[in-house]
């Protein structure tokens, strides 16, 4: 490998390790990543981790936390804190920077590396790495899978082929959704090769895949994912659960869900065409980029004949998984990553190819200081959306985020909690329709008695109640006014929750914060 690509390469995954390590708690966490927060401390209590087949998608995120658990000497789940968990997809997300030299050969050098470059631009996968949910380890796996797949076929050793199988068990054992990438993948295979030399071909490439290498690729496949479903042999229910998990996903993607959305529902967010005005937020540099790459492979022109079949598949797997998702009517933003990254993918080979179809050298400058310019707008919507807007509903990245404002929630009920008699035994009540209190459980993790419900108990009142506002609790006046609203928080974009605490604990806060504020300054 060319060491000066190789250095350049490097720098970019460096740059792109910075901007998605720094400031990793700018917001609070999500409702999704409290729940994986706190499936987290189920292995952390007893140091075995059992999949549920009906929530919460596969292991890998928790076991892949495990080192920097390790690396970061936390001794207690309390102790955990949000930038340990969020770095784990936020190295998987530089790895998808790094795994692109394994393609380097196949899409060219060049390509790679604006590939690389767009990888760690993107405000979407910028997002979504510091985003403590699973879709960035399946990102990855799925580009480990294409690369070991790719360098079997260039070199024909079994290793490879094994890799690309680890792959595939690593994707099944992270998130059910696993099974769109794969039939994408098959399809484009097959209709890649049919487009190279008919049926002979395509029989051609399966009989090349037959005997060891596909016995290699399925035992590492096999062997990986059932260690993790069965918890390292310690849960023999596992592999059968990873099988019965699709009974509840596949009618939550048939319309079984409160996320249903139309099929433009992810291009409204690369593309932002409904965006308020005065935030331009738009990737459609990437879409056009990754639209030229497909024409370059479907025209073969400005890319080596060499690489028109990689590049194929990788067009046809990108439109098929887009589609696909698009399809489905259960939808989340962050479900983009897996087919934009190959939108970014095919993004560098169109670059590369734009400067090979213009000749002259006043074009190719002006070419050049438009895709320099493309480039810092991107920047600057990275930035934008995760530092400066980062919990902001005008963030087309933002889904269901958590205000900033429960954050003022959780220190109000810690400082009850310090001046109440029982200290962190104090007794919690909180109750939401639907479970709607989420990240609250994370938050409150210090907190050895609080009761979680989905309406008002028969008997509501504890010395602090959080309630939401829709349940209309009025706790104050159903008390004779021994409880008192202290509080009205906004949970997320328009949702809020109510505090309710004991007239008399209210009275103590009061009176201490008044001393506090009354107490001369030290000399």
């Amino acid at each position: 490998m060319n060491r000066g690509w190789a250095l350049a390469l490097c720098l970019v995954a460096v740059a792109g390790l910075g901007i998605r390590s720094t400031r990793l708690a700018v917001r609070p966490l999500h409702s999704d990543e409290a729940v994986n927060a706190i499936r987290l401390s189920d292995y952390w209590s007893d140091k075995r981790y059992r999949y549920n087949p009906h929530e919460y998608h596969g292991p890998t995120l928790y076991y892949a936390n495990l080192p920097l658990l390790w690396l970061s000497g936390t001794r207690s789940f309390s102790a955990l804190r949000e930038t340990t968990l969020r770095l784990t997809p936020a190295l998987f997300g530089v790895g998808l920077i790094l795994l692109l030299a394994g393609l380097a050969d196949g899409l060219g050098r060049r390509a790679a590396l604006v590939a690389a470059l767009l990888t760690a631009l993107s405000p979407a996968l910028v997002y979504y790495s510091r985003h403590y949910i699973h879709e960035m380890l399946l990102a990855f796996f799925t580009l480990l899978a294409g690369v070991g797949a790719w360098r079997w076929t260039q070199t024909r050793r079994i290793l490879w082929a094994g890799v690309a199988g680890a792959g595939v068990g690593l994707m099944y054992a992270t998130k059910e959704t696993f099974i769109f990438c794969l039939v994408a993948l098959v399809g484009a295979l097959i209709l890649t090769a049919w487009g190279e030399g008919g049926l002979k071909t395509v029989r051609a490439w399966a009989r090349a895949c037959w005997g060891w290498p596909l016995v290699a690729a399925l035992a590492a496949a096999i062997v990986l994912s059932q260690l993790l479903f069965t918890s390292f042999l310690t849960n023999p229910s596992g592999p059968l659960d990873s099988l019965r998990t699709y009974i509840p996903w596949m009618q939550r993607a048939a319309g079984d869900s409160p996320h249903i959305h139309p099929w433009y529902f992810y291009l409204e967010r690369l593309l932002c065409f409904h965006r308020p005005k005065g935030l331009w937020w738009s990737e459609g540099l990437i879409l056009l980029l990754g639209g030229v790459g497909m024409l370059a492979a479907a025209t073969r022109r400005g890319v080596s004949q060499a690489r028109v079949p990689l590049i194929r598949i990788l067009a046809l797997y990108t439109l098929g998984l887009t589609a696909i998702y698009c399809l489905i009517a259960y939808k989340t933003p962050w479900c983009l990553v897996g087919f934009w990254h190959g939108w970014i993918v095919l993004a560098g080979v169109g670059t590369v190819a734009l400067f090979q179809w213009i000749r002259s050298l006043p074009a190719k400058i002006i070419l050049s200081v438009v895709l320099l310019a493309g480039g810092i707008h991107l920047g600057w919507q990275t930035w934008q959306a995760n530092f400066v807007r980062a919990a902001d509903w005008r963030n087309p990245y933002v889904y269901a985020q958590t205000s900033p404002d429960l954050l003022r929630l959780v220190e109000q009920v810690e400082q009850l909690a310090q001046i109440h008699p029982d200290g962190p035994r104090m007794l919690v009540k909180v109750a939401a329709p639907d479970s709607d209190y989420w990240p609250l459980p994370w938050y409150f993790r210090d907190l050895t008695r609080v009761g979680w419900y989905e309406s008002l108990p028969d008997d509501p009142f504890a010395p602090v109640v959080v309630s939401a506002a829709r349940l209309g609790a009025y706790l104050d006046e159903r008390s004779d006014k021994k409880w008192l609203m202290a509080g009205l928080y906004e949970h997320r974009a328009r949702v809020f929750l109510e505090l309710y605490v004991e007239l008399e604990l209210w009275k103590a806060w009061l009176e201490k914060n008044a001393r506090a504020h009354l107490r001369p300054a030290a000399d």
